[in-house]
């Protein structure tokens, strides 16, 4: 068996702020924003594709710059992926938008589809009050529509209606057990309404079917870890990050961060053995950068 090792640099763990982010950066971000949002959602090739977003911008920043002295390509590269995660909303609806050729992606129901899609209009535009009447709508004319049911289930939840999310995404779950955006983000909605247990089981759920997908061992790494469960919790968020590395997911430069404080808070209470029990489990080689 192929044993990868894993460098884990605290540079890239701590992150970067916008304030160490020069105009060189912040014009490759850009540009590179604008490539992701280009992508369709449908792409069975999102990481690559994103990745040569990034790449195309560096080079484009590298023909600008002429031969003025430049940082490391690779540097370069991971502080882009860092701050695209932060702040590029296009990547944010990338990385969490279902395949449109899922089953219950569309309703046969024309009245229900329009009624989605002006709650889809509604969505984007952040008006999440008639987002949610047009969702019920859909639900109503339809029941068996699942991805209004889901977007419903959001709208709620950017509207902080918690309770209520959480029945939607019940719903679409009865339509679909197995549905991958229902799972995660009622894992997610139970978090963020303090039922943590209920959270785990969903996040356990989401991982039974989807075990190859990072962002289950990435939820749940968090909240095991903030319920004191910390080598659990840094055993998924590690796990969470070799996928993310595997894949090449932009994605990896977050969840090297939340190692990053984990790494910090373990040292801080004297308990690096546990940390780096873990680290050696996956191969996760540190090093100060």
């Amino acid at each position: 068996m192929k044993i990868i090792k894993y460098i884990f640099f605290f540079s890239i763990a701590l992150g970067y702020s916008q304030n160490n982010t020069d105009e060189k950066i912040l014009a490759v971000v850009n540009e590179a924003c604008e490539c992701i949002s280009k992508i369709e959602a449908s792409s069975e090739a999102k990481n690559d594709n994103i990745s040569n977003c990034i790449n195309q911008s560096l080079e484009t920043a590298k023909n600008e710059k002429g031969n003025a002295k430049k940082e490391p390509n690779d540097v370069n590269y991971k502080m882009v992926e860092n701050y695209l995660v932060q702040h590029c909303q296009s990547l944010k609806e990338l990385a969490f938008t279902e395949n449109k050729k899922f089953k219950y992606a569309s309703s046969d129901n024309v009245l229900a589809q329009l009624a989605y899609d002006d709650g889809m209009e509604y969505i984007n535009e952040g008006d999440t009050e008639n987002a949610i009447l047009k969702f019920s709508k859909a639900v109503e004319i339809d029941p068996n529509f699942a991805f209004a049911w889901d977007n419903l289930g959001i709208s709620y939840r950017k509207n902080k209606q918690y309770e209520q999310a959480i029945a939607a995404y019940l719903k679409s779950l009865e339509i679909y057990p197995e549905g991958r955006l229902p799972l995660l983000n009622i894992a997610i909605t139970y978090n963020l309404n303090q039922q943590y247990s209920e959270a785990v089981t969903y996040y356990e759920k989401f991982i039974d079917i989807y075990s190859d997908d990072p962002e289950g061992y990435y939820g749940l790494g968090l909240i095991l870890y903030t319920q004191d469960q910390e080598e659990a919790g840094l055993d998924n968020l590690i796990r969470a990050y070799t996928i993310y590395t595997s894949q090449n997911s932009p994605y990896r430069a977050d969840a090297a961060k939340k190692i990053g404080y984990m790494y910090k808070d373990l040292k801080n209470q004297d308990k690096l053995e546990v940390f780096h029990k873990v680290a050696d489990k996956y191969n996760l080689k540190v090093q100060n950068n």
